[in-house]
């Protein structure tokens, strides 16, 4: 019964003191980090973003006060099932594609 308070406060101090554990090794090098060749994923990813230019962030977001005043409950709903019936559609559609594709695949077509 001793044991369980011990491991509890050695995980909270683990928790609580270690925030450098989850940082990239080379944040603590960052002169050898800039010398380095490679970049890191994050940056390419980011620069892939960037070139997106996606400017007009806020036509794309969808607003749900917006929705939710424009509509009734009964219409929302029946919003809401439809979509779940279209997502099972694409599901059951893109298991009978893997289903031909493996058949396919197996008699050499």
């Amino acid at each position: 019964m001793t044991i369980r308070p011990v491991f509890l406060s050695l995980a909270i101090a683990l928790a609580a003191g270690s925030s450098a554990s989850a940082a990239p090794v080379f944040a603590l090098l960052p002169e050898i980090a800039s010398a380095l060749p490679v970049e890191p994923a994050r940056s390419a990813l980011r620069k892939f973003f960037d070139t997106l230019d996606d400017d007009d962030v806020h036509d794309d977001h969808y607003d749900w006060n917006d929705y939710r005043d424009a509509t009734s409950r009964k219409d929302r709903i029946r919003d809401w099932q439809r979509m779940q019936l279209d997502a099972q559609k694409d599901y059951w559609r893109q298991q009978k594609d893997m289903q031909k594709q493996a058949i396919k695949a197996q008699r050499g077509w």
